[in-house]
């Protein structure tokens, strides 16, 4: 609420600008493993590929300067696929060398794609080979002005480009010494980032983010919740999302942490185990479900006495500062990888038996509020303060209030402060 006192748990250490936190990770952890993903998801032998953030830096540099010498300074770059490491590359590539990224939400219907693309006003498009035909249809619609199509998926057809051919001819620019992207001067408080919000009530409106936005959020955060350098989390929230982005992509990055990006929805626990994830970032459906298959697993072995007399002692003992969490339940934390410690989660409320069922195990999950406007976070539960259905404390560069509340304290929520939008695309 507006008015509160300070409550960082920890010591915040800010970035302002998309620039000055890609060198901040490539000094600090430029060997660490960024992203981790398989080549081909179908293959009953994949092969794991590996991106340090030294390689994600020069990858990133070497596409935006392609960018940059293709004279698309300060245009803007709409992007539509999965959750991939190309998919990452390009948002930095485009917001560091002062461009606008335009994420497109990849389940929309193809008019609904047409639209936002066209309505954004994006000159160059990067995307899946899902979308080749919408591309295509787009490109040859005089109504927008879309000129370029970059297949991240390096299609052989013809009106298009290719994401590693792009990439390879920033490498050579690099090489013959070009400065394009060095010269570029961060302009952190203007548009960097215009994001459509999903539209369940209306025509869908685009959110204008700038740099100074995300990253004054990104700091906030780094003050209530720690992600740690050997922590690995597991991106299949949709990318485009401001809570996946900021949370996984971006607070991720900031923290040299790895990104493992997840085979689909359906195989959420497999990858768990075989990435050793450590933090979710989720939604309560996800979680509701994870915590039903671990209660059916305890009803078909025969322990829900076991599991309720051993939980009475675990918590007693947590009371006298002992935690044994994750010894006593390491049966059940082993079915998700067993490192799993943290769990990040909003948009919707949760059961507060799944909360507290979650936290008797040894996993401990923090809810926080926000939406797109606000980068996105407003208010988080803390690594030291928590309580079962609770959103947390608003954080301390914001100001907060509820107006025009009723008998039980229901009203609108107004944020001020640095994470809030520039402005509504109109």
């Amino acid at each position: 609420m507006e008015g509160t006192k300070k409550r960082a748990v920890y010591k915040k250490e800010p970035v302002y600008s998309f620039k000055e936190l890609l060198k901040m990770v490539d000094l600090k952890y430029s060997n660490n493993v960024a992203y981790k993903y398989k080549k081909e998801v179908t293959s009953k032998n994949p092969e794991y590929i590996e991106k340090t953030y030294h390689q994600y830096t020069k990858d990133v540099k070497a596409l935006s300067t392609s960018l940059l010498e293709l004279k698309y300074g300060g245009k803007k770059v709409a992007l539509i696929g999965n959750n991939r490491y190309e998919w990452c590359v390009t948002y930095m590539a485009v917001t560091t060398g002062n461009m606008v990224i335009v994420p497109i939400d990849k389940a929309l219907p193809d008019n609904e794609i047409e639209n936002l693309i066209t309505r954004s006003g994006a000159e160059v498009v990067f995307f899946d080979k899902k979308y080749n035909d919408v591309m295509l249809k787009l490109k040859k619609d005089n109504s927008n002005k879309v000129n370029t199509l970059i297949s991240m998926d390096d299609e052989e057809i013809s009106g298009m480009e290719k994401y590693s051919e792009l990439l390879k001819n920033g490498y050579t620019l690099l090489e013959n010494g070009s400065n394009k992207y060095e010269e570029i001067k961060p302009e952190a408080e203007k548009m960097s980032i215009l994001l459509f919000t999903s539209g369940t009530t209306s025509t869908p409106k685009g959110v204008m983010l700038s740099q100074k936005n995300i990253c004054s959020n990104l700091s906030d955060f780094s003050s209530w919740v720690k992600i740690y350098p050997k922590d690995t989390l597991l991106s299949f929230l949709p990318i485009h999302h401001t809570f996946e982005c900021t949370i996984t992509f971006l607070y991720g990055m900031y923290s040299g942490a790895t990104v493992a990006f997840c085979d689909g929805l359906k195989h959420i626990q497999k990858n768990m185990q075989e990435y050793g994830v450590s933090i979710l970032v989720a939604v309560p459906l996800v979680l509701e479900t994870m915590y039903k298959k671990i209660q059916k697993g305890i009803r078909e072995q025969g322990k829900e006495k076991l599991i309720e007399k051993v939980t009475k002692i675990s918590n007693c003992l947590l009371k006298c500062h002992m935690d044994l969490r994750r010894k006593l339940f390491k049966q059940i934390l082993d079915n998700f990888g067993g490192k799993l410690r943290v769990v990040l989660y909003g948009a919707a409320p949760m059961n507060k038996d799944t909360i507290i069922g979650f936290n008797n195990i040894g996993i401990d999950l923090i809810q926080g509020y926000g939406l797109t406007e606000t980068s996105p976070v407003v208010a988080a539960e803390t690594d030291k303060e928590k309580r079962p259905g609770s959103v947390g404390l608003a954080f301390d560069d914001l100001q907060v209030k509820i107006s025009n509340q009723d008998k039980e304290g229901v009203g609108e929520i107004f944020v001020k402060g640095p994470s809030v939008m520039l402005r509504v695309l109109q």
